[in-house]
């Protein structure tokens, strides 16, 4: 039986970088750059008006009111020859191009406008309202580093520099294979000793939020001849999951079947609760997990090891789940000698977050992971986690310790 940290570091040493792929921006989101993207221009291309207003020269406002003649109107998009020259004005709105001579926009809202003539009551600063050329980028400007996570500023900065399209790295293929003879698909009422194959949604969900793509397989039922025939299937991906089989009953194949198959295992067993039975191999740059059947043992697993090696995958730098320091509410036991992560509930407290576990710890209550749920992660070498001590808490999600966006 392997320890949680080494069996995970095993994890992130396997998990390879994918290749890169180029794509548009609608598909950009959340996509890792594998390429730094260099600007070929300014951004703004021309010195242009932050405002409704008119385009002056500063030194002709003096003591306000000033009373200047509009030599021209520019509306957005356009742009006028016409000079301001001393004493003149003229009139444009928010994205013109300051016409020549002016250095200074003066706010609509500060003017008055009679007979072809502008008033300014207010006098702003030389320069004020007016957007330099190249305020934003310049050219030769790195816009997007590689490594970066596309978020919508940088979709739009990519757009604002003319690059429809972006290198990035792939997002790795997920095959997702339930084995059986008890599951049965979601719109099967089941019956006597069955259960509905809620694994393959749960974690077709998860590899969603983590970026890759999910493939759902059929689920198999504890047949050799039919997990073998499968598993050919699902090792065509990037990454496999497999669900259930992988313990050490009469019915658990799925192991034998991955090492008939050339999967090469790297462990088997990990010194943690939930999620004992999980199975790692590797089959040349592919990645088998050996997930357990029981849905929060299966999830558990994939947030701590599935999770950080597809985002490695993909590129990104920030691989696991964030955590904070918890509070526990109150003493509660944990098995001896192995990690256990105990599901809890965060709440804000006066010294920090503050854990109480919720009331059911089995492994078949996946209700206890809904949203809003995290993780306490109790050490191995205690028996007992002990009230008002801190322990490392994995957040699964926002919702793990909401805060209100109004206190700020």
């Amino acid at each position: 039986m392997i320890a949680v940290g080494d069996a995970l570091a095993h994890v992130c040493e396997a998990a390879r970088v994918l290749d890169t792929q180029r794509v548009g921006l609608d598909a950009a989101l959340g996509r890792v750059a594998a390429e730094d993207v260099v600007s070929g221009r300014a951004v703004p291309g021309a010195a242009n008006s932050a405002m409704d207003g008119f385009a002056v020269r500063h030194a002709d406002l003096g003591t306000p009111p000033a009373r200047l003649r509009i030599a021209a109107v520019e509306p957005a998009g356009t742009v006028v020859s016409t000079p301001v020259a001393a004493g003149t004005a003229v009139k444009l709105f928010t994205g013109s191009v300051i016409p020549p001579g002016a250095d200074t926009v003066v706010r609509v809202e500060d003017t008055e406008e009679r007979d072809g003539t502008v008033v300014v009551r207010v006098a702003p600063a030389r320069g004020a309202n007016v957007r330099a050329a190249g305020e934003d980028v310049a050219p030769g400007d790195v816009v997007v580093a590689a490594g970066t996570v596309l978020g919508p500023a940088d979709v739009g900065v990519l757009a604002s520099v003319g690059r429809a399209t972006v290198l990035v790295h792939q997002r790795p293929r997920v095959a997702i294979l339930s084995t059986g003879s008890e599951l049965v698909e979601v719109d099967e009422p089941p019956g006597p000793g069955q259960v509905v194959n809620s694994n393959a949604y749960t974690l077709a969900a998860a590899v969603r939020e983590a970026g890759a793509d999910a493939l759902v397989l059929p689920l198999v039922r504890d047949r050799r001849d039919e997990i073998d025939a499968r598993l050919a299937d699902a090792l065509r991906a990037d990454v496999v999951l497999t669900s259930g089989g992988v313990s050490v009953g009469e019915l658990d194949l799925v192991k034998d079947a991955l090492a008939t198959r050339g999967v090469e295992q790297v462990f088997w067993k990990v010194a943690q609760k939930p999620g004992k039975p999980l199975a790692f191999g590797r089959l040349g740059g592919r990645l088998v997990f050996g997930l357990p059947g029981n849905p929060v043992s299966a999830l558990v697993c994939f947030y701590v090891y599935v999770r950080p090696a597809l985002r490695r995958m993909q590129g990104h730098q920030r691989i696991h789940l964030p955590w904070v320091p918890a509070t526990l509410a109150r003493a509660t036991r944990k098995a001896r000698g192995l990690t256990e992560f105990v599901r809890v509930r965060l709440a804000d407290g006066a010294d920090g977050p503050v854990a109480t576990p919720v009331a059911s710890q089995s492994s078949g209550v996946l209700t206890g992971l809904g949203s809003g749920a995290a993780l306490l992660v109790g050490p191995a070498g205690e028996d007992e986690l002990r009230a008002g001590v801190r322990y490392p808490t994995i957040l699964l999600g926002a919702g793990a310790l909401e805060r209100d966006s109004a206190a700020f």
